[in-house]
């Protein structure tokens, strides 16, 4: 098991294959190979804008409504108008939260790494703290992709590399 925490990012000339990947390494996680702290699928449009699709981020809406429930609880101390106060205050709080609070994977490195995609191809990004460099070696050897950036060690890069030229 390596115990280093590792960026791995592995491009592909279909989007959707990403997607698959990232059930594979959620099969990873559920067998105890892999522990995921965060991952996103970057993708390249026809029209060369990057998207990002995020697996753990809080949203700002996701922020705001928890902040403006918890705001509304404490706002009943103070009655309707403490509610009305408290709630808004507590969404607004949320909402700015969760903006300020992007775990993982920096956005801003996925979207400029994306840039370096061709139009129409997808990219996994997966950051994980601990995983059995084999058991991502063979669910990597299944994927017809390149690996686009690594920070694990020159070792292991070299292995992810030649099982994803490897696929079965």
């Amino acid at each position: 098991m390596s115990n280093e925490p590792t960026l791995i990012a592995v491009k592909f000339e279909e989007p959707l294959m990403a997607q698959e990947l990232l059930l594979a390494f959620a099969r990873l996680a559920k067998r105890n190979d892999a522990d995921i702290e965060d991952a996103a699928i970057v993708v390249k449009d026809s029209d060369g804008k990057i998207r990002l699709r995020q697996t753990r981020d809080v949203m700002p809406g996701q922020g705001a409504a928890s902040g403006g429930w918890v705001g509304a609880l404490v706002g009943i101390i103070g009655g309707p108008l403490g509610m009305l106060a408290g709630g808004a205050l507590g969404a607004a709080a949320g909402g700015l939260f969760a903006k300020l609070r992007d775990v993982g994977i920096d956005d801003e490195h996925m979207k400029q790494m994306g840039e370096q995609l061709d139009r129409n191809t997808g990219a996994l990004f997966v950051l994980l703290n601990d995983y059995d460099v084999t058991a991502v070696a063979l669910e990597l050897r299944r994927f017809e992709g390149e690996l686009f950036h690594s920070t694990a060690d020159e070792a292991i890069t070299q292995r992810f590399r030649d099982e994803l030229a490897a696929t079965i």
